[in-house]
C-alpha cells in the first residue's frame, strides 16, 4: 500500500478535489495567521467555497498540522477545536461511568 506520511494515499484522496489545488501555498500559511482571521482571510475564503473542506479539516486535526490554514481553520483555531472534542469526551465518559454506577 502507498504511504504518505504514515497515512494511505486512499485517505488523502479528498486532495484531488480540493479547491486550493495548484494555488500558492503562502495563502495558506500568512505570516502570523495563528488567531488572526484578517491574515488568514483568503485562505479561509477558499476553504469556504471548497467541497473538501471538512476532510482537510479533520487530516489537519489527525496529524496535529501545526501551521498554517486547514479546512477553514487557522492552527489556533484546530487546537481550540482539539480542546473542545476532548472535553466533550471527557463529559461522555463521566457521563456512562455515572450511569454504570447506578
Amino acid at each position: 500500500m502507498d504511504q504518505h506520511g504514515g497515512l494511505s494515499t486512499d485517505l488523502l484522496a479528498w486532495q484531488r478535489h480540493a479547491a486550493c489545488r495548484g494555488l500558492e501555498a503562502e495563502i495558506f500559511y500568512p505570516p502570523d495567521s495563528d488567531g488572526d482571521d484578517e491574515a488568514a482571510f483568503e485562505a479561509k475564503a477558499v476553504c469556504a467555497a471548497c467541497a473538501v473542506s471538512g476532510e482537510c479539516l479533520e487530516y489537519a486535526i489527525a496529524v496535529r498540522e501545526k501551521e498554517g490554514v486547514w479546512g477553514g481553520q487557522t492552527a489556533a483555531e484546530r487546537v481550540r477545536i482539539i480542546r473542545r472534542r476532548r472535553r466533550a469526551a471527557a463529559r461522555a465518559r463521566n457521563a456512562q461511568a455515572a450511569a454504570a454506577s447506578n
